[in-house]
């Protein structure tokens, strides 16, 4: 019976890679349906895929069934979830009579400015930015209302909010020590993580400072409603990194197993990107930041020690985004950490290649080349894929494209963290074309853009040199993108150029420099021309390269397309406890999502509840989509797992399961800007919250669940919190009332505010 639960038929869309034949994905589509599924939907404009109906065992088998040609396969939905009669949200005010409490923080109140930048010189990147803006610095506890936060003097203040009446009491139980150096700080020591603490017992929390070090303080009551922590033990991190200095870390995760802590910590790595030039470009960084994830050990003792000892690594994993989230599977042994890319445990620093002197550098000719003389025709240099040029706070990026392209051809959607470009032209126009007809699908941008504000023009005729006359055959295909965040300088468009080096390197990610001079757009225009009549006429047109300049405003056709990006594109990666990724039989197919909410924070019974493994909201196309995790990896709660289930299948195969849907939630969120939280509660409410708005204050947008999949309308709220003698927003967490329902606590620099029960 319990098979048959898990082989219940689902809706997977499936995604090719570029180099995936239509032959090939035939023979997909009529396994999947000599099998017992069904075809639901082929896609074909904006990537190669399709949509089928099919059973969680049919879906795993897929990608051994012609390994290398799929690129993933998404979260199963069921679609008898889905709402497709769903008009909107409508405004509802909440009852007068639920108004917010607000209480003065003692002492000096929280603060997001704790983070100390010890080495000047280093500049941290756009997500790594964005992964401390968005920290969230409240913290449940494991006795019921109890929350804590660490102020703006280093204090753990722990807060007792009454389930019943709301009532809140503050205790400032710890001072965490500042770290003694014995050795001078170096240029490339790393810069402070925010501190955090986790609660291990309802006595015990695990205090990192931010730094090196964590400390296990226990709670004592006083007797006069006062209580005092104590450290008992403290722990250091003494791995340094290949500049010898000592990484600040970040607390994630932390639970009691066997006698000991295990912590997942992780810390910013900076490493050399190999260069196969000795000459290299001003504009292309000679390093990147990388982020490894620890697995550590900790011994735990409730008595109390006066000497320090070190942090024991079990595993490291690298990846080269911060983790957003760290789940544990406690029947599986294994965590989860969800992140903007895949950790891998052999991420290791890259061999620093021999880079040879100009002096021991002799010129290799090319098949067809004369180094004594001129350079023969079908040696004229290729122009890069595009061309690009930026101010404070915008970027316009031309794309070349035959001028026979219609409109209708091409499909652009400006995310804000992503582009997908898509151009539909017939192969024998784009086999002569003198570069690749562009294609990019998710690809990352290489900082945030207002995707609202940003927009796209196709120019068939391209630019002319004044009075010049005749037939084009390039025009324009121009991108332009305002910046979230003017003054920020852009490196390259796109993150992923300059990570690379050989020649398997992508054509999109090949290193184009800025155009600084836009009067030259001309040249652009001009050299293609000359390129692809070369190329036809076998013309010997040397010296040919590709303008520098930038488009301007397009005078032709105008289209323009609204964006609906919300969320954060994650990838799941699984580790098992001792550190291994393939002691499971089989490989996963790559898990990738969008996620667009995660539980909101609350107080639980245990340590180990903390970290249990989350219901998350995933973007399907403009609906919220709630998936439980798979089944075979609960421990409890009354689920049902077969018996006959092989213990030691990869986890990553496992089916989430979809059990419920906020309808057109992506939508409403991709109207929303400098969103810092999205949580929800159960499958009944999804909560957003503004941040960065000053003295204005933030916005809790309130999202209800329909009361059923065919109603037509939910409702919505919106609450203030925030600004003026409260502060800005810096965290929130949940705690259940008397009569069930959560009221949300909202840690603000100056304030402790709870708003009215709304769940």
């Amino acid at each position: 019976m319990g098979q048959l639960m898990m082989d219940k038929p689902q809706t997977w869309i499936v995604i090719f890679k570029d180099n995936a034949t239509p032959e090939q994905i035939d023979q997909y589509m009529d396994m999947i349906k000599s099998r017992g599924g069904s075809i639901v939907q082929v896609y074909t404009d904006l990537f190669k895929g399709f949509a089928a109906s099919m059973s969680q065992s049919l879906a795993s088998s897929l990608q051994s069934f012609m390994p290398g040609v799929i690129d993933y396969i998404v979260f199963p939905v069921d679609r008898s979830l889905l709402n497709p009669k769903f008009d909107g949200y409508k405004l509802h005010n909440l009852d007068d009579s639920l108004t917010l409490q607000q209480h003065p923080l003692p002492g000096q109140g929280a603060t997001q400015s704790t983070i100390t930048t010890r080495a000047t010189t280093i500049t941290l990147s756009f997500e790594e930015f964005q992964s401390r803006v968005k920290h969230n610095h409240l913290s449940p506890g494991l006795n019921e209302g109890e929350l804590a936060y660490i102020d703006a003097g280093r204090n753990l203040v722990l807060v007792r909010c009454d389930p019943d009446t709301a009532e809140v009491t503050f205790r400032t139980v710890f001072e965490i020590p500042e770290a003694i150096k014995t050795v001078g700080v170096t240029a490339n020591e790393s810069p402070n993580e925010y501190p955090v603490a986790i609660a291990l017992t309802q006595d015990i929390w695990l205090v990192s400072d931010g730094q090196q070090s964590l400390h296990l303080v226990k709670i004592t009551d006083n007797g006069d409603g006062t209580s005092k922590g104590t450290c008992v033990s403290s722990y250091e991190y003494l791995a340094p990194d290949r500049s010898g200095s000592v990484p600040s870390l970040r607390l994630h995760s932390a639970r009691l197993q066997d006698g000991r802590i295990v912590a997942i910590l992780s810390h910013r790595v900076s490493i050399e990107i190999p260069s196969t030039s000795p000459t290299i470009s001003r504009a292309r960084p000679t390093s990147k930041t990388v982020f490894d994830v620890i697995g550590a050990s900790l011994q735990f003792s409730g008595s109390q020690s006066s000497s320090t000892t070190a942090v024991e690594v079990r595993w490291k994993a690298r990846g080269d985004s911060v983790p957003i989230l760290v789940a544990h599977s406690e029947k599986r042994k294994a965590y989860l950490l969800l992140g903007g890319t895949s950790y891998s445990l052999d991420g290791q620093d890259a061999p620093t290649p021999y880079e040879p002197s100009a002096d021991e550098i002799a010129p290799i000719p090319r098949l067809g080349e004369n180094l004594d003389g001129h350079k023969q025709t079908n040696d004229i240099p290729k122009p890069p894929p595009y061309s690009w040029t930026q101010t404070e706070d915008s970027v316009t990026i031309a794309f070349p494209l035959p001028s026979s392209t219609p409109a209708s051809a091409i499909r652009v959607i400006i995310g804000a963290r992503h582009l997908t470009l898509v151009a539909n032209v017939p192969e024998s126009e784009a086999s002569i074309f003198p570069i690749p007809i562009p294609r990019y699908l998710q690809k990352d941008w290489w900082a945030e853009v207002d995707a609202s504000s940003s927009f796209w023009t196709w120019d068939k005729e391209g630019e002319r040199q004044k009075g010049e006359t005749g037939v084009n055959t390039v025009g324009l295909l121009s991108l332009h993108l305002e910046k979230r965040h003017a003054g920020t300088r852009w490196p390259h468009v796109f993150h992923a150029v300059g990570t690379q080096v050989g020649p398997d390197v992508k054509p999109e990610d090949i290193e184009v420099p800025e155009t600084l001079d836009p009067s030259e757009l001309w040249h652009i225009r001009e050299s293609l021309e000359k390129y692809t009549s070369a190329l036809s006429e076998g013309r010997d047109v040397g010296g040919l390269g590709l303008g520098s300049g930038m488009p301007s405003l397009g005078q032709g056709e105008f289209d323009e397309e609204v964006d609906a990006a919300a969320g954060t594109p994650v990838v799941l990666t699984w580790i098992d406890d001792s550190g291994a990724q393939n002691q499971w039989d089989g490989k996963p197919w790559p898990a990738e999502a969008v996620l667009l909410s995660r539980p909101l924070p609350s107080p639980q019974r245990s340590a180990e509840d903390l970290a249990r493994l989350p219901a998350l909201v995933i973007k399907n196309d403009i609906d919220g989509v709630v998936f439980n995790p798979p089944r075979g990896l609960l421990e409890s709660e009354g689920v049902q797992v077969d018996q006959d289930e092989k213990p030691k299948s990869h986890p990553g195969n496992l089916e989430w399961v979809h059990t419920s849907t906020f309808s057109a939630l992506s939508f409403v969120l991709a109207s929303k800007r400098d969103l810092r939280f999205v949580y929800h509660i159960g499958t009944k409410v999804v909560l957003a919250f503004e941040g960065n708005r000053g003295d204005a204050g933030e916005n809790v947008y309130i999202y209800r669940a329909t009361a059923t999949n065919t109603a037509r309308t939910a409702d919505q709220a919106i609450i203030r919190i925030g600004g003026g003698t409260a502060g800005t927003l810096l965290g929130a967490c949940g705690i259940m009332g008397p009569d069930g329902r959560s009221r949300v606590v909202c840690l603000c620099e100056k304030q402790l505010v709870v708003l009215p029960e709304i769940a």
